[in-house]
């Protein structure tokens, strides 16, 4: 059971990572709601800057959903890498034992 856990949990973080990218992916493609700041009038200032932002193909705006893929990301990679690094270092204490 012992040489199972790691790989256990490399899986999971695996599966988490995936799922973290899929739900992002999916949230993208989700109606977009910029918030109740879509319906205020523009206020003067003087400027064009303010009357000329726009939102480029490829920006996220972040909602629940880019979060959560986001959270599930983070997580799997967290347990990959120390899954990864519990592996490497259990592999390098057994070369280093000495012989006799």
């Amino acid at each position: 059971m012992r040489r199972a856990i790691p790989w256990l949990v490399s899986g999971l973080g695996a599966v988490l990572a995936v799922a973290g990218v899929l739900v992002f992916a999916a949230a993208n493609r989700g109606p977009q709601d910029f918030g109740w700041t879509a319906y205020a009038p523009l206020q003067e200032v003087g400027s064009d800057y303010v009357n000329g932002v726009t939102f480029s193909d490829g920006a996220v705006l972040w909602t629940p959903e880019h979060l959560l893929g986001a959270g599930l990301l983070v997580l799997g990679l967290l347990l990959l890498t120390g899954a990864g690094a519990w592996l490497l270092g259990r592999r390098a204490g057994l070369r280093a034992r000495p012989q006799g």
